[in-house]
């Protein structure tokens, strides 16, 4: 986020009341601590992934012994990396939109047609991570587990209900982020580029 649009969102926080302006501090805060951790969890896995491949590579290739436990290892890291990039995504505006229609509206419309969207989306996926939330309860119940690494599969599907609740929280994040200040954002910290400056960045580079 550039210099002007901190300071932006700083003068529209000096003008609420205490109680709003500690509510946007808080959120400010939470949301930082999200994108720490989800930095290093996606690191994590992305280097994860990599150690699991190269060993799979040298164990067939100079010991003639495949390592069977690799492949979940990978699959594992996969999904968790899926799931995990929906907030990561959502905080840095990256999920498609379709906005042909949207962007012939007038200025007001298009900011309240942005913050239903992103109303119906958070509440969207807290009820998709409900759902996922008892879905692994009952594979807990079960019991089941991994072929090869003998892990509860429940560990492996964890991690859905925790992105999408993320994302939910991303999507909240926005919503109160277009109502706090002036302007159209996509999250938190991430303001709606016009097609038209996209346009001119690209071509200036």
């Amino acid at each position: 986020m550039s210099t002007t649009d901190n300071d932006e969102f700083a003068d529209s926080l000096r003008r609420l009341p205490g109680g709003l302006l500690g509510v946007a501090r808080g959120l400010d805060k939470a949301d930082s601590a999200m994108a720490w951790v989800e930095r290093w969890l996606i690191v994590g896995c992305i280097f994860g992934m990599a150690i699991a491949s190269i060993a799979n590579v040298i164990g067939r290739n100079v010991f003639n012994y495949s390592l069977p436990f690799t492949e979940e290892i990978m699959q594992v890291l996969q999904i968790w990396l899926t799931f995990i990039g929906i907030s990561y995504g959502a905080r840095a505006g990256r999920h498609i939109r379709v906005t042909a229609l949207v962007d012939a509206l007038p200025e007001l419309l298009r900011k309240t047609v942005l913050i239903l969207a992103q109303l119906i989306t958070c509440l969207l996926l807290a009820y998709l991570a409900y759902l996922a939330y008892g879905y692994v309860m009952s594979l807990a119940e079960s019991k089941r587990v991994m072929p090869s690494l003998r892990w509860p599969l429940y560990i492996l599907y964890s991690v859905v209900p925790a992105g999408l609740a993320l994302g939910s929280v991303q999507f909240f994040l926005s919503v109160m982020r277009n109502l706090l200040s002036t302007g159209r954002w996509l999250s938190w910290k991430s303001p709606e580029v016009e097609a038209e400056d996209a346009e001119v960045d690209d071509t200036g580079i």
